[in-house]
């Protein structure tokens, strides 16, 4: 039973970009509304593609990378929570999460293509 937990999770953080294909036909078919299933999608699948970048990387360069992933967010948020105080002189946190959780999904969905492109190159040309 173990074995096939740690499979299910294995293929999950390989293939981020099925599961939120998956998750979106899923949520599509349950709500009716493509955009609201969209943004659901997105929501739900962008800490796998966090765990699957930090993986990609650790697998590539041999290093451990969560701590300068968790630096990369703590910024983003702090640009944000800048940016947003300088034009509304009031923070909305709630806001503040959403906006970096979604900013989040885009850098780490073009983060993992890029490291993936880049170890199918070295592993072809090596």
């Amino acid at each position: 039973m173990l074995d096939f937990f740690i499979i299910l999770l294995a293929f999950i953080i390989t293939a981020p970009i099925l599961i939120t294909i998956l998750t979106y036909y899923s949520l599509k078919f349950m709500y009716q509304n493509p955009h609201k299933a969209f943004l659901m999608a997105i929501n739900w699948t962008t800490i796998i593609y966090i765990i699957a970048v930090n993986t990609l990387l650790t697998y590539l360069f041999e290093g451990a990378f969560i701590g300068y992933i968790i630096v990369f967010l703590l910024c983003m948020l702090t640009i944000i929570i800048v940016l947003q105080w300088k034009n509304n002189t009031e923070i909305n946190y709630q806001k503040a999460l959403k906006l970096l959780w979604r900013l989040s999904f885009l850098s780490f969905f073009v983060l993992y293509i890029s490291l993936v492109l880049y170890g199918i190159l070295r592993g072809v040309l090596v």
